[in-house]
């Protein structure tokens, strides 16, 4: 829906006419009697430099942020004075429980400090067509196929809320567009690893995407948040680990070292996020509860999908003979448990402690891995 400003300015006499005064050089200063506060921010580590925990301060401050933002709905940046008609933006997410998490602020400075490049950081040159055996490189292109269907996911769900999110939160939305910029730069090195190394992309998975969208597209943000900063986060953690123990290339095991590192700021503001919003708002556990009951599921199209356990299997195992295929399905079946035990646990430790007792998928997953 489109919005028009109140006056076009290029009728606006009184705007022009104002402007025109003051580079005739009658500056009014105005500004100068900003009732704002006066403070001068200070790194209090000049090694790591000016961070947003140093600002922390005061009105310019998060820590002091109310639970109801009531009062801005401008794009205003927090601690600035509102003076005049400001333009209301319509954010529909202004309870700061909603999204916030107590590491949100450090997760962003990190974020910016371990930057790296998948163009200049990978070493490509090690990598040429037969490096590796001919099954083994097809596995590894359809695992990355597979991959970068979840990052589009992981890219779209902070892009989708970012500017519904009240602009008093803007470390959060700071962040939200660092995990923007992490997910855009992992589909990007997964998509250049099946390319460069001669196999071409695989096939997508109708499982694992028909999941993923009913993620993706959550009524709510916590609802939402769980799904992709926890549960997806937390299930490419242990994809990331467990290509990294048995990677073909050193490219491989680049490539998921600076994975892990991504994913493992995703997934610790996914479980501080659930943990902030179940401690202030209690009553929600069991809203989540149910949430979680409906819409867990997708885990199980994911772990499920022979898109990704065929290639894991060759991967982990080494190849398409017999004993390694039983040793990639030993290893694979491993890893399998592992992404439920994991999952139950970060659940449990943001709030939900009884969570696993009634969760559908152990059962599956038990099913799925009891012949590895």
């Amino acid at each position: 829906m489109a919005f028009y400003a109140d006056k076009d300015y290029t009728v606006d006499e009184t705007v022009l006419a104002a402007a025109q005064k003051v580079m005739e050089g009658h500056l009014g200063l105005h500004w100068y009697e900003a009732k704002t506060e006066r403070i001068a921010g200070r790194a209090s580590d000049p090694r790591r430099g000016l961070t947003y925990q140093d600002l922390d301060v005061g009105s310019y401050g998060y820590t002091n942020i109310p639970e109801d933002v009531r009062t801005s709905q401008s794009m205003v940046s927090r601690g600035s004075e509102k003076v005049g008609k400001l333009p209301d933006m319509g954010y529909v997410v202004n309870r700061k429980s909603d999204v916030w998490s107590d590491n949100v602020a450090e997760l962003y400075e990190e974020d910016k400090a371990r930057r790296w490049v998948p163009a200049t950081d990978i070493p490509w040159n090690e990598l040429h067509p037969r490096t590796i055996a001919p099954e083994l490189e097809m596995a590894c292109a359809q695992l990355y196929t597979f991959l970068q269907e979840c990052q589009i996911v992981s890219m779209d769900f902070p892009s989708k809320w970012v500017a519904l999110i009240n602009q008093d939160f803007l470390e959060q939305k700071s962040w939200m567009c660092a995990q923007m910029l992490d997910a855009s730069r992992l589909f990007e090195v997964f998509r250049k690893r099946a390319l460069y190394g001669g196999a071409g992309l695989g096939r997508a998975s109708v499982t694992a995407e028909q999941g993923l969208k009913e993620w993706l597209w959550a009524d709510q943000f916590p609802q939402g948040s769980v799904s992709i900063n926890l549960s997806l986060a937390g299930f490419l953690l242990v994809v990331y680990r467990q290509v990294a123990a048995f990677a073909p290339t050193r490219v491989d095991r680049a490539i998921m070292r600076y994975a892990m590192q991504d994913a493992g700021r995703q997934t610790a503001y996914g479980l501080g996020q659930l943990r902030y919003h179940l401690k202030h708002r209690p009553l929600e556990a069991s809203a989540m509860e149910g949430y979680l009951d409906h819409t867990e599921h997708a885990l199980l199209g994911l772990i499920g999908s022979p898109e990704l356990l065929e290639p894991m299997i060759i991967i982990c195992g080494g190849g398409l003979e017999k004993a390694q295929v039983d040793k990639g399905r030993i290893a694979t079946g491993k890893f399998i448990r592992l992404v439920v035990r994991e999952y139950l646990e970060r659940i449990a430790a943001a709030g939900l402690a009884g969570h696993a007792g009634r969760s559908r998928i152990p059962a599956m997953i038990d099913r799925i891995s009891a012949s590895a």
